[in-house]
Protein backbone atom coordinates (compact mmCIF):
# COMPACT_ATOMS: atom_id res chain seq x y z
CA UNK A 1 0.00 0.00 0.00
CA UNK A 2 1.82 3.70 -1.33
CA UNK A 3 -1.61 6.03 -0.08
CA UNK A 4 -1.94 6.95 3.60
CA UNK A 5 -4.67 4.62 5.22
CA UNK A 6 -6.39 6.24 8.94
CA UNK A 7 -9.08 3.75 9.10
CA UNK A 8 -12.61 4.03 9.86
CA UNK A 9 -13.88 4.82 13.55
CA UNK A 10 -16.26 2.83 15.54
CA UNK A 11 -20.03 3.85 14.63
CA UNK A 12 -18.73 5.36 11.79
CA UNK A 13 -18.20 4.80 7.71
CA UNK A 14 -14.95 5.72 6.07
CA UNK A 15 -15.95 8.56 4.81
CA UNK A 16 -17.37 9.70 8.01
CA UNK A 17 -14.00 9.24 9.48
CA UNK A 18 -12.41 11.26 6.95
CA UNK A 19 -14.58 14.23 7.73
CA UNK A 20 -13.97 13.82 11.22
CA UNK A 21 -10.29 14.06 10.72
CA UNK A 22 -10.71 16.97 8.46
CA UNK A 23 -12.42 18.90 11.61
CA UNK A 24 -9.49 17.47 13.76
CA UNK A 25 -6.73 18.32 11.05
CA UNK A 26 -8.43 22.43 11.61
CA UNK A 27 -8.68 22.31 15.29
CA UNK A 28 -5.18 20.77 15.93
CA UNK A 29 -3.13 23.07 13.46
CA UNK A 30 -5.34 26.14 15.22
CA UNK A 31 -4.39 24.99 18.90
CA UNK A 32 -0.33 24.10 17.79
CA UNK A 33 -0.37 27.78 16.63
CA UNK A 34 -1.72 29.14 19.56
CA UNK A 35 0.43 27.33 21.88
CA UNK A 36 3.84 27.07 19.92
CA UNK A 37 5.71 29.85 18.41
CA UNK A 38 8.08 28.65 16.52
CA UNK A 39 6.97 25.74 14.44
CA UNK A 40 11.00 24.10 14.46
CA UNK A 41 11.70 24.04 17.67
CA UNK A 42 13.09 20.67 18.66
CA UNK A 43 9.87 19.00 20.95
CA UNK A 44 9.14 15.81 22.23
CA UNK A 45 6.18 14.69 21.65
CA UNK A 46 3.70 11.75 22.65
CA UNK A 47 0.68 10.70 20.96
CA UNK A 48 -1.75 8.81 23.01
CA UNK A 49 -3.54 6.22 21.42
CA UNK A 50 -2.01 6.91 17.91
CA UNK A 51 -3.99 3.98 16.21
CA UNK A 52 -2.71 4.74 12.39
CA UNK A 53 -0.82 7.48 12.63
CA UNK A 54 -3.02 10.06 11.44
CA UNK A 55 -2.05 13.06 14.49
CA UNK A 56 1.50 11.43 14.31
CA UNK A 57 1.70 12.45 10.78
CA UNK A 58 0.14 15.75 11.17
CA UNK A 59 2.11 16.97 14.36
CA UNK A 60 5.32 15.34 12.57
CA UNK A 61 4.51 18.21 9.20
CA UNK A 62 3.40 21.20 11.73
CA UNK A 63 6.61 20.27 13.64
CA UNK A 64 9.69 19.44 11.29
CA UNK A 65 12.09 18.86 13.84
CA UNK A 66 9.92 17.29 16.93
CA UNK A 67 9.81 13.67 17.25
CA UNK A 68 7.01 11.87 18.14
CA UNK A 69 6.56 8.91 20.63
CA UNK A 70 3.61 6.73 19.70
CA UNK A 71 1.94 4.75 22.11
CA UNK A 72 -1.18 1.96 21.27
CA UNK A 73 -1.90 -1.37 22.32
CA UNK A 74 -3.21 -2.17 18.95
CA UNK A 75 -6.06 -3.92 19.95
CA UNK A 76 -9.37 -1.84 20.69
CA UNK A 77 -12.19 -1.91 18.37
CA UNK A 78 -12.52 1.92 18.48
CA UNK A 79 -10.58 1.83 15.37
CA UNK A 80 -11.25 -0.83 13.00
CA UNK A 81 -8.38 -2.21 11.02
CA UNK A 82 -5.73 -0.65 13.96
CA UNK A 83 -2.55 -2.40 13.41
CA UNK A 84 0.98 -1.37 14.12
CA UNK A 85 1.94 -2.81 10.55
CA UNK A 86 -0.70 -0.28 9.04
CA UNK A 87 0.95 2.50 11.35
CA UNK A 88 4.42 1.82 10.04
CA UNK A 89 3.83 1.62 6.57
CA UNK A 90 1.54 5.20 6.95
CA UNK A 91 5.39 6.77 8.43
CA UNK A 92 7.40 5.15 5.62
CA UNK A 93 4.60 6.56 3.04
CA UNK A 94 4.68 10.24 5.00
CA UNK A 95 8.74 10.13 5.12
CA UNK A 96 8.70 10.53 8.93
CA UNK A 97 9.41 6.94 10.02
CA UNK A 98 12.66 7.58 11.68
CA UNK A 99 11.13 10.84 13.75
CA UNK A 100 8.64 8.20 15.59
CA UNK A 101 9.13 5.99 18.68
CA UNK A 102 6.55 2.99 18.85
CA UNK A 103 5.72 1.97 22.10
CA UNK A 104 2.84 -0.90 22.32
CA UNK A 105 1.29 0.15 25.82
CA UNK A 106 -1.75 0.37 27.84
CA UNK A 107 -2.38 4.34 28.62
CA UNK A 108 -4.30 3.47 31.77
CA UNK A 109 -1.47 1.25 32.82
CA UNK A 110 1.93 3.06 32.34
CA UNK A 111 3.44 5.35 29.69
CA UNK A 112 6.86 5.44 28.80
CA UNK A 113 9.33 7.32 31.24
CA UNK A 114 10.60 10.77 30.10
CA UNK A 115 9.36 14.37 30.08
CA UNK A 116 7.69 15.60 26.89
CA UNK A 117 6.76 19.13 25.63
CA UNK A 118 3.30 18.25 24.07
CA UNK A 119 0.76 15.32 24.63
CA UNK A 120 -1.76 14.75 21.66
CA UNK A 121 -5.04 12.52 21.88
CA UNK A 122 -8.03 12.30 19.04
CA UNK A 123 -10.92 10.39 19.64
CA UNK A 124 -9.40 7.72 22.53
CA UNK A 125 -9.99 8.70 26.39
CA UNK A 126 -13.72 8.40 25.94
CA UNK A 127 -13.68 4.74 24.83
CA UNK A 128 -12.24 4.30 28.15
CA UNK A 129 -15.36 4.82 30.62
CA UNK A 130 -14.29 5.75 33.94
CA UNK A 131 -10.43 4.53 33.45
CA UNK A 132 -10.52 7.56 30.97
CA UNK A 133 -9.47 9.73 34.63
CA UNK A 134 -6.13 7.23 34.99
CA UNK A 135 -5.02 8.15 31.89
CA UNK A 136 -5.09 11.93 32.42
CA UNK A 137 -2.97 11.14 35.45
CA UNK A 138 -0.43 9.50 33.46
CA UNK A 139 -0.64 11.96 30.66
CA UNK A 140 -0.04 14.30 33.11
CA UNK A 141 2.87 12.76 34.83
CA UNK A 142 5.01 12.24 31.73
CA UNK A 143 4.55 16.18 30.63
CA UNK A 144 6.63 18.76 31.62
CA UNK A 145 5.44 21.58 34.41
CA UNK A 146 3.43 24.00 31.95
CA UNK A 147 2.98 21.69 29.36
CA UNK A 148 0.42 20.97 27.11
CA UNK A 149 -2.33 17.98 26.88
CA UNK A 150 -4.06 18.79 23.56
CA UNK A 151 -7.18 16.14 23.58
CA UNK A 152 -9.70 16.24 21.23
CA UNK A 153 -12.41 13.96 22.25
CA UNK A 154 -16.26 13.66 21.68
CA UNK A 155 -18.20 13.90 25.70
CA UNK A 156 -21.32 11.75 25.52
CA UNK A 157 -24.62 13.51 26.61
CA UNK A 158 -27.21 11.22 28.61
CA UNK A 159 -29.74 14.02 29.43
CA UNK A 160 -30.25 17.20 28.36
CA UNK A 161 -29.74 18.37 32.29
CA UNK A 162 -25.88 16.26 32.05
CA UNK A 163 -22.48 18.47 30.79
CA UNK A 164 -20.21 15.77 30.54
CA UNK A 165 -17.36 18.02 29.63
CA UNK A 166 -17.44 20.27 32.74
CA UNK A 167 -17.94 16.85 34.75
CA UNK A 168 -14.64 15.82 33.19
CA UNK A 169 -12.72 18.74 33.67
CA UNK A 170 -13.64 18.98 37.45
CA UNK A 171 -12.37 15.81 38.31
CA UNK A 172 -8.77 16.86 36.76
CA UNK A 173 -8.92 20.14 37.98
CA UNK A 174 -6.39 18.89 40.30
CA UNK A 175 -3.45 18.32 37.95
CA UNK A 176 -4.52 20.37 34.54
CA UNK A 177 -6.05 24.22 33.93
CA UNK A 178 -8.44 24.47 31.08
CA UNK A 179 -6.53 27.03 28.89
CA UNK A 180 -9.46 26.84 25.98
CA UNK A 181 -11.56 24.74 23.57
CA UNK A 182 -12.33 24.53 20.59
CA UNK A 183 -15.49 23.26 18.86
CA UNK A 184 -16.10 21.93 15.72
CA UNK A 185 -19.04 23.42 13.85
CA UNK A 186 -22.52 21.80 13.31
CA UNK A 187 -21.52 19.90 16.31
CA UNK A 188 -23.99 17.39 17.54
CA UNK A 189 -26.10 17.48 20.27
CA UNK A 190 -25.21 14.58 22.68
CA UNK A 191 -22.32 13.80 20.96
CA UNK A 192 -19.76 16.80 21.51
CA UNK A 193 -16.50 16.41 19.80
CA UNK A 194 -14.44 19.19 20.88
CA UNK A 195 -10.50 19.77 21.37
CA UNK A 196 -9.64 20.68 24.79
CA UNK A 197 -6.24 22.53 25.62
CA UNK A 198 -5.09 21.20 28.87
CA UNK A 199 -2.15 23.25 30.87
CA UNK A 200 -0.12 20.98 33.22
CA UNK A 201 0.00 22.08 36.47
Amino acid sequence: MDKLYFGTYHHSTFEESEKMREKAKEMFEKAFKRIIDDRNKDLQIIDIGCGLGFLTILSASYFPKATITAVDLFTHSSLKENSKDILKNNLRIAQIYDRVKIVEADITDKLPSGKFDLAISNLVLHNLGKKRFIAYRNIHDVLKSGSYFINADGFIKKSVFEDPFQNDMKKISDIFDVDFVIKPENENLFFKYMLIALKSK
